[in-house]
């Protein structure tokens, strides 16, 4: 079923199905059956789109945006180029981590902010950002993220000036801030442009996916050979990062069509909405990743941990009952085979985030591995990562997404437990090396394939939000658990004097996160091989009656 969901035939006899639990709404050429809880508006919006548009030039793109096939190339330049910088970002601070601290002369227990605030930012405006490229212009917002990016990228230099770790945790937070608008906006573009189910927009989501791994391994690489060659010099990790930036907004204004459809349904911006979840979102992971450094039994603590699930709370409701735009389309919010894919996306790459941390920190301090060789050890993620990526992209036509979410659920529940049980006094090239391997199809699988099925499925003016989906679920998730796993840690090596006990406990968890997301996984798939045999039995029936 989902196969059909990723996108439409490329004849005239296009269908689409859609999940209702157990049963279907087939959108053909001469039928329409409305049993589906997503409403069968969703399905025709986007043949009544495709209908309307001017005639193709090409079978893969809707309109003609591209003068010749050098901007085209130039445009999904950038696109991989924008996904690299963000992946890029988050892990930069990990290899250099303690640099970091005896240059701030901060306290151990900020260390998790180093890297949680810039996803806890981008996470949180996410969501928003891509509604506001649907409205506003995706390009428009692009470049706008572009600029606060590398405004804020060499401000996080500065702050080594200031001598203020606190200083350098806000100016993360606004670069995350500025790769929120960037992201979703960049999805969006590529989901306007090429037709639902094509092989060329299968394959420019895979190479954009591609670049995360890449970017994780370019980031933490060239900050740790800063942070091992002059420890003083690191804020350069973060100026050829803004020049960097500097490059691909240049590329990107060129590249990107000016004539991409922008909110050709009049939609208008969910103000209350997206302040609520905004707000709910920030102080939710504040608290997480706050609690285990100042001890949960503060007041404030507990205090804002209620706050923000009662603002929570009050979003949910307000967006299914009282929003007359919502910020997420309520067939989405409604629709709980759609749920369990963000779900499992969620749970998975949260796994990732406690991994990553705890990675570095395995290295750093227990190995005592030097910034450039903890960085370089992501080399693997490059390789095997563009690997991943373009099995999605060459599979996605013929297995079905379920499969796939279950495979990379898998790698991330695999790569988590090799990491728990890595010996401290072991070759990289053992236990540690198998473990990128795996966890590099865990990200490049996830990813692409999650990101293919919303963008197919939701209507054109929803693109943007198609983009905001995956990417909120990636970046949010990252820094929300690994508050949680840093609260783990600290429970379980209280003392402070037993480090691999602590860590083993944090990666426990995110065994627990990773084995779930596996076993929601499990689920999808189950029942869509079920459904999907139901209805191959029907249409054989029909067959022979006729």
């Amino acid at each position: 079923m989902v196969q059909h969901i990723n996108g439409f035939d490329e004849d005239s006899s296009s269908s689409m199905d859609i999940y209702k639990d157990g049963e279907t709404a087939s959108l053909g050429a001469t039928e329409k059956k409305v049993t589906s809880a997503l409403r069968v508006e969703n399905a025709a919006s986007i043949t009544e789109k495709e209908d309307n548009d001017t005639p193709t030039t090409s079978k893969w793109q809707k309109d003609d945006y591209f003068k010749n096939s050098t901007q085209e190339y130039l445009f999904i330049f950038s696109c991989m180029m924008s996904q690299l910088l963000n992946q890029a970002a988050t892990p930069q601070t990990l290899a250099i981590m303690n640099v970091l601290s005896d240059s701030f002369k901060s306290e151990g227990g900020n260390q998790t902010w180093l890297m949680a605030s810039f996803p806890l930012v981008s996470g949180s405006f996410i969501l928003i950002s891509g509604r506001f490229g649907d409205i506003y212009g995706l390009k428009k917002c692009l470049i706008g993220g572009y600029i606060m990016f590398i405004i804020w990228s060499i401000i996080s230099g500065l702050t080594d000036f200031s001598h203020s770790d606190t200083f350098f945790i806000v100016s993360r937070a606004f670069q995350g801030l500025g790769v929120a608008f960037i992201l979703p906006n960049v999805l969006g573009i590529v989901g306007n442009i090429y037709i639902p189910g094509t092989f060329r927009k299968n394959i420019v989501i895979s190479l954009i996916g591609a670049c995360a791994p890449i970017g994780a391994a370019l980031g933490s690489t060239f900050a740790g050979l800063i942070g091992t060659e002059d420890p003083s010099q690191w804020p350069w990790a973060f100026y050829a990062f803004g020049i960097t930036s500097a490059i691909n907004l240049g590329i990107s204004i060129y590249s990107i069509p000016n004539n991409v459809p922008t909110n050709i349904h009049g939609f208008s911006m969910d103000w209350i909405g997206s302040l609520l979840a905004v707000i709910g979102l920030i102080l939710l992971n504040f608290v997480w990743n706050q609690g285990p450094i100042v001890g949960w039994e503060k007041a404030y603590i507990i205090v804002l941990l209620i706050v923000s699930i009662v603002v929570l709370a009050v979003f949910v409701i307000y967006e299914l009952r009282m929003a007359v735009v919502p910020l997420l389309p309520r067939e989405i919010m409604k629709n709980r085979y759609m749920l369990m894919v963000l779900l499992a996306l969620f749970l998975g790459w949260g796994s990732f985030g406690i991994f990553s941390f705890y990675y570095f920190s395995f290295l750093l301090n227990l190995r005592h591995y030097t910034a450039l060789w903890a960085g370089g050890t992501y080399f693997m993620f490059a390789i095997f990562g563009i690997v991943a990526a373009l099995v999605v992209g060459f599979t996605i036509k013929k297995s079905t997404a379920p499969i796939i979410l279950f495979v990379s659920m898998v790698a991330f529940t695999v790569g988590s437990a090799m990491l728990a049980v890595t010996p401290v006094h072991q070759t990289y090239f053992r236990m540690n090396l198998g473990t990128m391997v795996i966890l590099s199809f865990g990200m490049d699988m996830s990813f692409p394939a999650a990101s293919i099925i919303l963008s197919d499925f939701l209507p054109m003016q929803y693109q943007g939000m198609a983009g905001s989906l995956a990417n909120t679920m990636v970046n949010y998730s990252m820094s929300l658990c690994l508050g949680m796993g840093t609260t783990v840690e600290r429970q379980v090596n209280k003392s402070g004097d037993d480090l691999l006990k602590g860590y083993r406990g944090a990666e426990y968890l995110g065994i627990g996160l990773a084995g779930l997301a596996a076993v929601i996984a499990l689920w999808f798939m189950a029942e869509d091989f079920w459904i999907e045999r139901k209805r191959g039995l029907e249409r054989a029936k029909e067959i022979d009656l006729s």
